[in-house]
């Protein structure tokens, strides 16, 4: 078997949710029985998993796929494992979107540094910025367009040393402070505001987080694993990926994480145990040196000497063609009309209509039409461009020019005799 993920961050064995799942199940179900292959074609949804002939995508179609094989749940764990499953995909994206991608410093600083590492100058500008497109466009109803601090004003990184001391005597700062609170408006920053008690800001991302990790710590109680499994079933490798994400990245505004660590411990713990007992622990750097190899006997032995618990190997190297080939599409998904829906996207192709479906192909049929048959009659000469007459004559027209009738205009004199001459 050979499983494709988008490539590793934050000491996880990816930087999506759902590839990370998948890992985690390969690792309970078949530790020594696959390949993890680092990916990014935007064409096949990650992850997928190639098992002999068949070539499944998506993390539920892997689980289901490989549930058929190790399924020892009874009925009622089954009915508990879907529901929490459908729990997570409905609410653990909003949280995720927000922490990763909506939020810009955390955005700057950690993911998109993240995406640069693990994959090829041409993707870096493509696969981020229409994840963190769909990632506003999820929360988008919520209200939340960003939660960064605004540090414009009080950034003190290229000040002069010492303009800390300038002004800070005693006194002048007691009355510069009162005279500014009369003159100036107060500026709410969400930095300001998180510095109150009452952290007002905050307040809905808080209920955010509250109203996802309560009813999963509910559910896992004291138990090992959510359904009360003595090994893990797909379910907590579900609840692993989207927490793992939530959990490890060393974000600037790290809400989500410290939320988890303060209040919900017992999951943070579960992350923690189930991100040791699979040995998921990835070292990115060690994985870009062993993409950077030429054959798979290189990678292996380098894998080894890495003592990786993971079975990392090399994906097929783009060629030039297929690099330019891979942009273009990227190019077309653009236009408006042209461009049809992705995977990071919201669109559903499946809802949409027969003339949406289809509008690609229509369009791009009647233009190529239109430039043929264009071509034909210019070539032909059945369509002839218009041109003006093949010798030009510049200069003021005379009555003469224009023939009999002009020659005899011309000796007809309307204005009657000039002055200064004879009559």
């Amino acid at each position: 078997m050979q499983l494709f993920i988008l490539g590793p961050a934050f000491g996880l064995p990816s930087i999506d949710a759902e590839c990370n799942a998948a890992v985690a199940l390969l690792q309970l179900h078949g530790k020594n029985e696959y390949e993890l292959v680092p990916a990014h074609e935007q064409r096949e949804r990650l992850p997928y998993l190639i098992d002999g002939e068949q070539r499944i995508h998506g993390f539920s179609n892997i689980a289901r796929h490989l549930n058929d094989q190790h399924d020892p749940l009874t009925s009622r764990q089954r009915a508990d494992s879907v529901a929490v499953t459908s729990f997570l995909e409905s609410n653990a994206h909003i949280l995720l979107d927000i922490s990763l991608y909506v939020g810009f410093e955390n955005y700057r600083l950690t993911t998109r540094p993240a995406f640069t590492k693990i994959l090829p100058w041409h993707a870096n500008y493509i696969i981020p910025p229409q994840r963190r497109a769909a990632a506003r466009s999820r929360t988008e109803h919520l209200g939340i367009s960003s939660i960064d601090v605004d540090n414009v004003h009080e950034d003190m990184s290229n000040r002069p040393p010492g303009y800390e001391a300038v002004g800070k005597e005693e006194g002048f700062e007691k009355e510069a402070q009162a005279r500014a609170s009369l003159l100036l408006p107060k500026k709410n920053t969400l930095k300001s505001l998180l510095q109150t008690p009452e952290r007002a800001s905050i307040f809905k991302l808080q209920a955010l987080a509250d109203n996802f990790f309560g009813p999963l710590a509910d559910v896992l109680g004291e138990k090992e694993y959510l359904l009360g499994t003595e090994e893990g079933t797909s379910v907590d490798c579900l609840l692993y990926g989207f927490l793992a994400l939530m959990l490890f990245p060393k974000v600037p505004q790290d809400w989500l994480a410290q939320t988890m660590r303060q209040r919900y411990g017992k999951l943070a713990a579960f992350v923690e145990r189930v991100h040791t007992t699979l040995g998921l622990t990835t070292d990115t750097e060690e994985v870009v040196k062993l993409l950077q190899n030429r054959s798979k006997a290189e990678s292996l032995s380098q894998r080894e000497a890495s003592k990786s618990s993971l079975p990392w190997t090399i994906e097929p190297q783009m060629n030039i063609a297929e690099t330019f080939k891979s942009i273009g599409y990227a190019l077309i998904e653009q236009i408006p009309f042209i461009g049809s829906p992705n995977s990071l996207q919201l669109m559903s192709t499946h809802k949409a209509s027969t003339l949406s479906r289809h509008m690609r192909a229509v369009v791009l049929s009647a233009t190529a039409s239109i430039a043929l048959s264009g071509y034909i009659a210019l070539h032909t000469g059945l369509l002839v461009w218009p041109h003006g007459e093949e010798i030009h004559i510049f200069g003021r027209k005379r009555f003469s020019d224009l023939g009999h009738l002009g020659a005899a205009l011309a000796g007809v004199n309307f204005l009657g005799p000039r002055p200064g001459r004879g009559s």
